[in-house]
């Protein structure tokens, strides 16, 4: 996983996080994706280069979750954004 925040960055506004493409070409226009806090608290975890297993670690810690859930949670999430064509 590499984070390009040249590319891509999160943002807070109206109560929610957003992903945003900054590069994209305009058309067709790719709307901000949102996220929940968890959602970018795992973009921002990418964003310093931890990988799915550490940030797994640190979720399992935070929300006292499984390591197995959570890694499980963190795949899933990254899976859905690779599906919208999402790389971070």
């Amino acid at each position: 996983m590499n984070f390009h925040p040249e590319r891509y960055q999160l943002r807070k506004a109206a109560g929610l996080y957003w992903l945003i493409d900054m590069e994209q070409p305009g058309v067709p226009y790719r709307k901000p994706v949102p996220l929940n806090e968890t959602g970018a608290q795992i973009c921002e975890m990418v964003m310093e280069n931890m990988n799915q297993e550490m940030i797994a670690k640190k979720l399992s810690e935070t929300y006292g979750i499984s390591y197995d859930e959570a890694l499980e949670d963190v795949n899933v999430f990254l899976q859905r954004l690779s599906q919208q064509d999402i790389n971070i």
